[in-house]
């Protein structure tokens, strides 16, 4: 989140109506603008394409883009994660010069290992013309290599120039996709969206080198770090494990389908799961408003009059803010998705009568609304343990979110369709009862964790 924080507080101090509302947009923009620019340009497409296209060739389509962003987020997670802390630590000692490097090694690093994975799969599991699965290998470069480089966006202050290139990026997709897809129908539908992405990541690795103008030096610096903060990496891989395994296990469904290719989904569970995810846009706007200009002002004071050697009882008042604080802005942000989750759940059947969705994917939105309540709820919570550096903590909940995800869903395969989403909805339930005990025993005991726990001397 660095550099965030300057923006939205910028923003906050003007004391209006306007700046709030500015807030709010930029916080929407940076933490929700890509993502939905991608929703709608890929909605556009399947709706444009339905009018002329084989219903098969749409499908495929869509099921490839599915199978390329799970690869693309388990596989690189990992490395994701290692180099974000490796360039938050480097922003924190205001030396970034290593940038440039760490971008080209972890793109290196994740396509090395990554690449001949999924080339394996499209060439000698799923059984597509030739022209596709070059098509779809270089989907998942591109789409990989965009969540890679968000880890620098993040520190650019650049954003509505970001979301323009998302915007523009995403233009460009639906414009060829659907003038090539005329002549060559997939081939050209996975062409055209994969020229809009290479315009992202172009433009997106431009602003990169432009905002860190050195030389590519020791790429690879940041391997060092899977040895010291191997909890982050793990964390990483096991969380977007999590985040897949109810799709997985749903597709051994008896209602999947297994297309000609090979490939297998199960679209009404993803569809209306896909729907469901929407819900929290709102909320994570607020969250990272909330985080940026009131709880990351208290944290900071915390450490800082550590640091300047702030007596006992000052450090105790300073814990006892922070706390205060989280407790403040999660119920803020508790009442507004439970707000939109109560309210979606009850307009659901005009709300998917008006997107003409099938009526059986009914029972699985409004799970999947509130499953994606508390996975919100979750990821805040695991997001606040960050802060704090409770790597192992975070790690305890991306486990328990796993297995629970994994075991409830494989339970509700067996109770029939009218229950199918609720095993992602309790696993989201429990996942962020653990994560509420886990952070909130952290805050309590924060003076304790920060002295003794985190301090390395003092476990000599």
């Amino acid at each position: 989140m660095a550099g965030v924080g300057f923006v939205l507080r910028k923003l906050t101090q003007r004391d209006d109506l306007a700046g709030t509302l500015a807030g709010y947009f930029y916080s929407a923009v940076i933490s929700s603008g890509p993502w939905l620019f991608t929703v709608l340009c890929l909605g556009t497409l399947v709706l444009i394409g339905n009018q002329y296209l084989f219903s098969q060739d749409i499908a495929e389509f869509r099921i490839i883009i599915i199978y390329n962003f799970a690869f693309s987020l388990v596989l690189s997670a990992p490395v994701f994660m290692v180099v974000t802390r490796y360039l938050a630590d480097m922003i924190y000692a205001q030396d970034v010069s290593g940038a440039p490097g760490a971008l080209v090694g972890m793109l290196t690093l994740v396509y090395g290992l990554a690449v001949p994975l999924v080339v394996a799969f499209y060439f000698f599991y799923a059984e597509m013309a030739l022209w596709i699965k070059l098509l779809a290998v270089a989907n998942f470069l591109l789409i990989t290599g965009i969540w890679l480089t968000s880890v620098f966006v993040s520190a650019l202050k650049e954003y509505a120039a970001i979301a323009r290139s998302f915007a523009v990026g995403m233009l460009i997709a639906v414009l060829a996709a659907v003038f090539l897809s005329l002549d060559f129908g997939i081939s050209g539908l996975l062409a055209g969206f994969n020229l809009g992405l290479l315009f992202i990541l172009s433009d997106l690795i431009a602003r990169i080198l432009a905002e860190y103008p050195y030389r590519v030096r020791e790429p690879f610096a940041f391997l060092d770090y899977f040895r010291s903060h191997w909890e982050i990496a793990l964390s990483g891989l096991i969380y977007n494990l999590a985040i897949w395994a109810d799709k997985w296990v749903m597709w051994s469904a008896d209602e999947s389908i297994r297309q000609d290719n090979g490939l297998i989904s199960y679209p009404y569970y993803d569809g209306a799961m896909f729907l469901a995810y929407l819900s929290i846009v709102p909320a994570i706007a607020l969250f990272t408003f909330s985080v940026e200009t009131g709880f990351y002002e208290k944290y900071q004071r915390f450490y800082q009059d550590i640091q300047n050697h702030a007596t006992y009882a000052r450090i105790q008042h300073n814990a006892q803010v922070v706390w205060t604080t989280v407790l403040s802005h999660a119920r803020n942000i508790l009442v507004l998705q439970l707000t939109v989750a109560v309210s979606l759940i009850l307009i659901a059947p005009a709300l998917l009568g008006w997107l003409q969705t099938s009526p059986m994917q009914l029972g699985i939105f409004r799970y999947g609304v509130l499953g994606t309540a508390f996975h919100a709820f979750t990821l805040f919570l695991m997001t606040i343990l960050t802060y704090f550096d409770a790597r192992l903590k975070v790690l305890y909940v991306s486990i328990v979110f796993l297995v629970t995800n994994t075991l409830f869903t494989w339970a509700s395969l067996g109770l029939g369709l009218s229950w199918y989403g609720w095993g992602y909805a309790l696993s989201s339930i429990a996942s962020f009862t653990v994560a509420y005990v886990l952070m909130a025993d952290h805050i309590k005991k924060l003076p304790f964790e920060t002295f003794v726990v985190s301090n390395a001397s003092a476990r000599l």
